[in-house]
């Protein structure tokens, strides 16, 4: 006999959607979504909805049901449990609440890893299925919100991620390049180098306007027997990494004539993520980092021109400096190239309580709470600067990437869950004015490729945290990396206009090979971008221009 209070419970699951749209609530059983899902029927309960998204909107609908993620629940949690996954989820609780009313922040979190570990994986119905309440309730405009980011997430960026693809097919077929195409530039040079650490020390204003000294090391990679100082290339390391991860693209660099200079960012390096881990931070990044991260490598220019004139002279010449930074990194490196801080944009987009799946929408909103920034972040010593998977579109914006005159690049991976390709990188692109502009797009390449922060070439095991988060055969991507921040230094640089030539569609294809596709183009439009979505884009490719005098 089995005591009724002891019988185990079934799981709660949503079997409910409410929708609210002003005063007034709809519902529809969880049970029409997932017939609509595998067979395409619109029942009598979904009939009434399905009038409202037309046939296209059906389809898409339909996709965005389908679609599968099979990432395991341990990933999941860990994401999750994250800053930037529980600001995320925190966000997406306003609009996906639980019957009651209740934020559905921690509903979320559970329905997540839980439907992560089924058998069926994860997929919305799924995911509704694992809700731990009977009903969900959505407000029908945020609900169309979150729709619009899915497209931007899924759809959109996959259309103009093929746009890129076909602008390189298109620009290689016009390409006069006529010398050979090198293929070895992704290998160690023959030139010595050798290995030196700094300990630098300089006065920072906190968030407080109180100065305190900030220690921080520095790396270089100097090239031995050369006949005049070479040039220098600052290399700037992302969110929660340092120096040491950096380490193949400095000794790649100095192997072939190059001073790399990879200095710590304290307030947003391995140790603060560590402290992350350990409970004693709150915030992923100290805010001041917007500011501090340019102005440490300014400050680190400066020390070497005095070292230049001591005990490094004849090694560096700091009047040719370029640099290239990672995520993170690639927010300093295009502010020290002349990208302008955009405090008016941080204000309007960062206020405004919109979702957003862009993940790193949440890191640059962190700097909506500095005071107004007086420094200049800019370094006139910088002549190019190579910007990898970089955060762009809300602190600088249009305003802010129209201001840089020297030749830069831009990098992006299509399978970036981090800093959106589309948003982040591509459509960023199309805002620079400056004539020696690059984009390159390496498909099915992850946000954290670039970063070797293990110190080995080893790939990460499928269905891992690593996987999701640096792709496919992440030593290809660094290869495709050494070799751009090659040709694009010894072109902009170390003034040999011959590499110029390389810096091509053409050359992308020789080099390009399984499993991942490297994409390189000079030029991309609206237009493109359109044409490959097949209709207007679901957000604008050029958002309206906003000033500090006049704040929309």
């Amino acid at each position: 006999m089995v005591f009724p209070a002891l019988k185990p419970k079934p799981v709660l699951g949503a079997e409910t959607i409410f929708i609210s749209y002003g005063p007034l609530d709809f519902s529809l059983p969880v049970s029409s979504l997932e017939k609509f899902a595998k067979t395409g029927e619109v029942d009598r309960d979904l009939s009434f909805y399905a009038r409202f998204l037309g046939e296209n909107g059906l389809v898409n609908f339909r996709e965005f049901l389908q679609r599968r993620l099979d990432i395991s629940p341990v990933v999941v949690s860990q994401l999750t449990y994250t800053p930037i996954g529980e600001q995320l989820l925190q966000r997406l609780g306003t609009v996906i609440r639980t019957e009651g009313r209740l934020d559905g922040f921690y509903a979320l979190r559970a329905a997540l890893i839980l439907a992560a570990a089924d058998p069926e994986g994860m997929t919305m119905i799924n995911i509704m299925r694992k809700f731990p309440t009977s009903g969900i309730r959505m407000d029908a405009n945020q609900l169309l919100q979150l729709q619009r980011q899915f497209t931007i997430l899924v759809n959109y960026q996959r259309a103009a991620v093929n746009a890129v693809t076909q602008a390189t097919e298109q620009e290689a077929r016009e390409s006069s390049t006529k010398v050979p195409l090198p293929k070895n530039l992704q290998l160690r040079g023959n030139i010595r180098f050798s290995q030196r650490t700094l300990q630098l020390t300089r006065n920072t204003q906190s968030l407080g306007r109180n100065n305190s000294p900030h220690s921080f090391r520095v790396e270089l990679y100097i090239p031995e027997g050369l006949s005049q100082p070479a040039p220098v290339v600052v290399i700037s390391h992302g969110l929660g990494s340092d120096p040491k991860a950096f380490a193949y693209l400095g000794e790649h660099l100095a192997s072939h004539g190059f001073v790399a200079v990879l200095p710590q960012h304290i307030g947003s390096d391995a140790v603060r993520r560590q402290a992350l881990l350990l409970g004693i931070a709150r915030s992923s990044i100290d805010r001041m980092e917007f500011v501090n991260r340019p102005l440490d490598v300014k400050y680190t220019l400066d020390e070497l021109e005095r070292l230049s004139r001591s005990e490094l002279a004849g090694k560096m010449n700091l009047q040719q400096v370029a640099v290239i930074g990672h995520s993170f990194g690639g927010y300093t490196a295009l502010a020290l190239a002349g990208a302008k801080f955009n405090q008016a944009r941080i204000a309007q987009e960062c206020n405004n309580q919109q979702i957003s799946l862009n993940a790193s929408y949440f890191l640059q909103c962190l700097a909506v709470d500095l005071p107004p920034v007086t420094e200049n972040l800019s370094d006139p010593r910088i002549k190019a600067a190579i910007a990898l998977n970089p955060l762009t579109s809300i602190v600088f914006g249009p305003e802010g990437m129209g201001e840089i005159k020297i030749p830069t690049m831009i990098l992006g991976g299509s399978a970036d869950i981090i800093a959106s390709v589309v948003e982040e990188q591509i459509q960023p692109f199309i805002w620079m004015n400056n004539p020696d502009k690059y984009l390159s797009v390496i498909i099915k390449s992850g946000h954290a490729a670039a970063d070797q922060f293990d110190g080995t070439d080893q790939e990460p095991q499928p269905n891992s945290l690593g996987f999701l988060l640096s792709g496919r055969d992440p030593k290809l991507a660094r290869d495709y990396i050494k070799g751009l921040s090659l040709v694009f230094m010894q072109a902009y640089l170390n003034g040999r206009s011959e590499y110029k030539g390389f810096l091509n569609a053409a050359y992308a294809q020789s080099v390009s090979r399984e499993p991942l596709k490297l994409d390189l183009i000079r030029s991309l439009t609206p237009e493109q971008l359109e044409q490959a979505f097949g209709r207007k884009a679901p957000i604008p490719i050029v958002p309206e221009p906003i000033s500090s005098d006049n704040p929309r």
